[in-house]
């Protein structure tokens, strides 16, 4: 009986060291090509592009890097919304990143849900104050209660740190300072115009609005020249009623700021080519629309400059 309690003991034991080194020390494992410790690995990045999923899909980390000048690199997470992405911003000043420019991806769909967790490698990813605020947003927000607790801390990224030489050497073949490097082939016609929206939202959280307006208030005190950005939709998507009122909503939030709209890059999203889905991007589709919105960059700072 006493070999059985001590076994139990020492199991509970390995458990709790394994989930204090996962939290405590877990962000800090190397990683060269993606996530937050390649970024602040950089020390110095000129142009930070942070987002969702759909600026891994959409901007080309390549195209970046043949014709913007200085250091890119490309923070995205699935599901990133605007409370996570200031944290991260945060975690990366923290830990004394200097970000001349700041690119922020403007996605309805994430700016309209309250405070929650779409990608579990996040919270790998951010030391443990930065895990305790994005867990407190749950709390206060989400009304996260023990199940998300036990999610957040206990269960998530498990695999990930028992397995974490193959998950690095995926990463590592996969990804290039954040950017997706894979050659992801666009879909038809046929396929997307008949796939389902995600359908209406009531609106923009109020939270979400507020961590937009604290990251322009950040970036102003960093002088951290912010730009938002809105990759463009399939067509079947973008032109529907919610999705207009909806998006009207978010822009009038940063309607103050240097903003690159979907229609004002040249990019045709009616070709299916250029698209995986509704929302994300191909491989051709992401290059040919980072060239263009590289272009559409420099028309904005040129339009600041005679302003």
């Amino acid at each position: 009986m006493k070999r059985y309690i001590r076994a139990v003991v020492a199991g509970m034991l390995v458990a709790l060291l394994f989930c204090m080194v996962k939290n405590f020390i877990g962000h800090k494992f190397p990683n060269s090509s993606y996530g937050m410790q390649a970024a602040i690995g950089m020390e110095e990045i000129d142009h930070l592009f942070i987002g969702s999923s759909l600026f891994r899909q959409g901007i080309d980390i390549l195209t970046l890097e043949e014709h913007m000048e200085g250091k890119s690199y490309i923070m995205s997470y699935n599901g990133n919304q605007p409370v996570q992405i200031l944290e991260e911003m945060r975690m990366l000043l923290r830990n004394d990143v200097k970000i001349e420019n700041a690119y922020v991806d403007l996605y309805v769909y994430s700016a309209a849900l309250r405070p929650a967790i779409s990608d579990t490698k996040l919270i790998w990813d951010l030391d443990f104050s930065g895990k305790v605020t994005i867990y407190k947003d749950m709390v206060t927000y989400s009304e996260a209660g023990f199940p998300e607790f036990f999610d957040f801390f206990i269960k998530s990224n498990n695999e990930y740190m028992v397995m974490y030489p193959v998950f690095y050497s995926i990463l590592q073949s996969e990804f290039y300072k954040g950017g997706n490097i894979r050659e992801t082939i666009g879909s038809t016609s046929e396929i997307l115009d008949n796939l389902g929206t995600p359908g209406d939202r009531a609106g923009i959280d109020p939270v979400q609005k507020k961590a937009l307006r604290e990251i322009v208030k950040l970036c102003k005190e960093e002088n951290i020249n912010l730009y938002f950005v809105e990759v463009p939709k399939y067509y079947t998507l973008a032109e529907t009623d919610y999705y207009i009122r909806l998006r009207s909503e978010l822009e009038s939030i940063v309607s103050d700021c240097k903003y690159a709209k979907a229609e004002e890059v040249v990019f045709d999203n009616e070709n299916p080519a250029y698209y995986q889905d509704l929302f994300h991007l191909s491989a051709e589709g992401r290059r040919t629309y980072t060239k263009n919105l590289i272009n559409r960059i420099e028309e904005i700072k040129a339009e600041e400059v005679v302003k």
